[in-house]
C-alpha cells in the first residue's frame, strides 16, 4: 500500500514540476490578404448575424441554435451558440473596435475565456487581415499543455475561416453594378404596416404574395382603412444557402391604424438606403447586389430590406416599366 501511495505521490511531484515549465498561455495566430478595402472587411467581421456565413465550425453543427444580443458593430455585441459536442456552447463578445483591430471575448463553456484579436492593414485597396487568439491557462493545467499542441488542433480551423472571409468579402465587393443603380441615403420617418410574415422557399414567394395582397386589401377596405401607399415586401432574413427567406407581405397605413386579423409591423425612423428598380420582380438580383457593394464600401449594415411595388402588373404589361423602391434599413 506505501509502494502505491509513493508512486502516486511521485506522480503528483512530476506533475506539478510539468506545471512550473508549461506554458502560462497559448496565441494561435493566421493571416490572409483580402481583395477589398478593409471597412468593408471590418462590417463583416463586426456583424455577427454575418458569421454563420464564414464560420469554420458552422459546417460541424448546421442546426447549432444561435441567438444574437446588441447592435452590430457596437462593444456589447454578442452571438450565443449552443451545438452539438462537436462545436460545444459559449458565447463571443464584440468588445471593441480600436483604430484597425478588433477585440472580442470568446468563451467555451467549461474551458474559460479567450481574447481574440483581428488587425487590418490596407494598402492600395488589398486588407491584410490577422485573426488571432491568445488563451491563458492556469497552473494546474499547464503540466497537460505540454503535451497538447493547440495551434496544430485549431489553427486549420483559423486557416478555413480565413479563406471563407476572404471569398465573402472579395465576392461582395467584386460583385457587378449597374451604372443606372444609383444609391441613395435619405431619411426615413416611422411607418407602420399590416400583412403577413412567413418563411418559405424562394420558389414559394410568388404564390405568398399573390394569396395574401389581395386579402389584405379586400379587408382593409371592409374596415375602411385606407392604405398610405403601394403594396410592399418586408425581408427580415434572406438564405441564399438554403435558398430560404423569413418576409412579410405587407400594406402600408397611418401610423394610428387598425386592421384585426393581420400583424403589426413598425419600421423606425432613421437612415435608409434606396434604389428605383425597373424590371420584373425576379430580376432585381443586381439591384440588391448594387445596394450590397455600396454597404460594403460604406462600413454599413441593414436590419431589414423593404420592396415597395409601385407599379400594378395588372395595368402595365410591360415588365420594364415596373418600378419597386427598394429600401435598405439601415443599424
Amino acid at each position: 500500500m506505501k509502494k502505491v501511495l509513493y508512486v502516486i505521490l511521485a506522480l503528483v511531484c512530476i506533475y506539478l514540476v510539468l506545471c512550473l515549465v508549461g506554458p502560462s498561455g497559448t496565441r494561435i495566430e493566421r493571416s490572409a490578404s483580402i481583395k477589398a478595402p478593409a471597412s468593408a472587411v471590418q462590417a463583416t467581421l463586426t456583424d455577427f448575424s454575418v458569421f454563420p456565413k464564414w464560420s469554420p465550425w458552422q459546417e460541424k453543427d448546421p442546426n447549432m441554435k444561435i441567438t444574437l444580443e446588441g447592435k452590430a458593430g457596437k462593444p456589447g455585441h454578442k452571438y450565443y451558440w449552443e451545438g452539438n459536442k462537436e462545436v460545444g456552447k459559449g458565447t463571443m463578445t464584440l468588445d471593441g473596435i480600436s483604430g484597425d483591430s478588433i477585440l472580442q471575448t470568446l468563451y467555451f463553456e467549461g474551458m474559460g475565456d479567450s481574447k481574440v484579436y483581428m488587425i487590418m492593414k490596407e494598402e492600395n485597396g488589398t486588407t491584410n487581415l490577422t485573426w488571432g487568439m491568445y488563451s491563458t491557462h492556469p497552473f494546474i493545467g499547464r503540466g497537460l499543455m505540454l503535451f497538447m499542441n493547440l495551434d496544430k488542433m485549431m489553427g486549420p480551423d483559423f486557416d478555413k475561416g480565413l479563406a471563407n472571409i476572404k471569398s465573402l468579402v472579395e465576392a461582395a465587393a467584386a460583385a457587378p453594378v449597374a451604372k443606372n443603380y444609383e444609391v441613395k441615403e435619405v431619411q426615413w420617418e416611422t411607418r407602420t404596416f399590416f400583412g403577413k410574415r412567413g418563411t418559405m422557399g424562394f420558389d414559394k414567394l410568388s404564390a405568398f404574395f399573390a394569396e395574401n395582397f389581395p386579402k389584405l386589401f379586400g379587408d382593409a377596405e371592409k374596415n375602411k382603412v385606407e392604405p398610405a401607399g403601394a403594396p410592399s415586401a418586408i425581408y427580415f432574413k434572406w438564405d441564399d444557402s438554403t435558398n430560404v427567406t423569413e418576409c412579410a407581405a405587407v400594406i402600408p397605413v397611418k401610423n394610428d391604424a387598425k386592421l384585426k386579423g393581420w400583424e403589426k409591423f413598425t419600421t423606425p425612423a432613421g437612415k435608409v438606403l434606396h434604389i428605383e428598380y425597373y424590371g420584373a420582380y425576379d430580376k432585381s438580383m443586381d439591384a440588391h447586389l448594387a445596394m450590397d457593394k455600396y454597404m460594403a464600401e460604406k462600413g454599413l449594415s441593414q436590419t431589414m430590406v423593404l420592396e415597395e411595388y409601385i407599379t400594378d402588373p395588372g395595368k402595365e404589361p410591360d415588365t420594364t416599366k415596373w418600378l419597386t423602391n427598394i429600401y435598405y434599413i439601415l443599424k
